[in-house]
């Protein structure tokens, strides 16, 4: 006797959370039909998910030259908020993307100085405007700090309720994550303004690497940007990697919190195919165990008793034991149907667990009383 699962050669599918956080957004609610690749949730981060779309639908296999430096600033914005991860090598793509548009403006004869200029003008400007913006977002991020402190000190006296604090606490941390953002689009700034200054040089030398090694380095730089948003979505985007309808597990709205390989949603697919069961049996006995033996399930989902024992045989049998702490051989069983010993007929939705009780040999009732006594004889 073991245990047993009874299951599908295509089983539902749990999607499991690969980071600890709130659930931002949920775009699917329990019993809907899901298409595969659906993005069922998403995990709370700072990028903004529908500018991570935007640019890998705009980063097809092959690039298409843009003729202009404002040509590609509109195809690939400067400001997408793509969070920390991804922007260093969105960075790195449109600076290569631009040297390739220099370079073969420079081979053509056409010479981007003025334009550069007036680049680096307005990049001053929006530099200055940002330093002014960054100071008083400082200035009220210290403000709601202290208020935070002092709301932590009222609580613990008592004075305030904890929701009172935890209104406090959203305010500041609201105020911080926009001071950062503000601080990475300052350092956005920076770097923009340092890549306008390095290509008005390259300009005024035209000193360019040959045109086929500026290509193939936007290429090496666009598969690593498309690399680094597979890795974003892997781990804040929940979906679906088959068809089926959703069931949620202990998901009941957004902002709830999940822990890094919790189960959050299961997909459970339109078409049951096979039921096979998988059996961990002990070691004792395992050596009479053969290929087509009888096997009778009792399943903890219909209760034996009322339902009766579904019928099933031995499939095949590990070669070799698990070992660890309950050491055993993992028996695979076929299963015809879910019709029972009492004649009904078990309704399969996900999974089944129960016991697996296999045949090993039929016997009368003398030859059992031979065995018991065989052993007293021997000695």
């Amino acid at each position: 006797m073991g245990s047993v699962i009874i299951t599908s050669k295509n089983p539902p599918v749990q999607i499991l959370s690969k980071k600890t956080g709130k659930i931002s957004s949920i775009n699917y609610g329990s019993g809907d039909s899901i298409s595969e690749g659906a993005v069922l949730a998403i995990i709370e981060n700072p990028a903004n998910e529908k500018d991570i779309a935007y640019l890998r639908e705009k980063l097809p296999a092959t690039i298409s030259m843009q003729t202009s430096i404002d040509a590609l600033n509109i195809e690939f914005p400067r400001q997408l908020n793509l969070g920390n991860s991804i922007q260093p090598f969105y960075n790195v793509f449109l600076s290569r993307y631009q040297k390739l548009i220099l370079e073969s403006s420079l081979r053509e004869g056409i010479i981007l100085q003025m334009q550069l200029k007036d680049q680096l003008s307005n990049q001053n400007l929006s530099l200055k405007n940002k330093k002014e913006e960054l100071l008083l977002a400082k200035q009220s991020l210290n403000i709601l700090e202290v208020n935070f402190h002092r709301h932590q000190k009222l609580l613990s006296k008592g004075v305030i309720s904890q929701l009172d604090l935890e209104r406090v606490e959203n305010e500041f941390l609201n105020e911080k994550r926009q001071f950062h953002f503000q601080e990475q689009q300052l350092n956005q700034i920076i770097l923009d303004k340092n890549s306008i200054e390095k290509n008005q040089q390259l300009v005024k030398n035209s000193d360019f690497k040959n045109g086929s090694i500026q290509e193939a380095e936007l290429i090496l730089a666009r598969q690593d940007l498309l690399n680094e948003i597979s890795e974003w979505e892997e781990n804040f985007l929940l979906k679906s990697p088959i068809e089926g309808r959703l069931s949620y597990n202990d998901i009941w709205g957004k902002f709830q919190d999940v822990k890094s390989g919790e189960a959050v949603f299961t997909v459970v697919p339109y078409e049951r195919q096979n039921l096979i069961g998988k059996c961990e049996l002990p070691i004792r006995n395992s050596g009479k165990i053969r290929k087509d033996q009888k096997v009778f399930l009792k399943l903890e989902n219909f209760p034996y008793r009322e339902w009766g024992t579904v019928e099933a045989s031995v499939g095949s049998i590990s070669q070799v034991p698990r070992t660890g702490e309950n050491p055993g051989y993992v028996v695979y069983l076929n299963i015809d149907d879910l019709n029972t010993s009492y004649g009904k007929k078990l309704e399969f939705n996900q999974e089944l667990i129960g016991t697996a009780e296999i045949l090993l040999e039929e016997v009368t009732v003398l030859e059992r009383l031979f065995y018991q006594f065989r052993n007293l004889w021997s000695n």
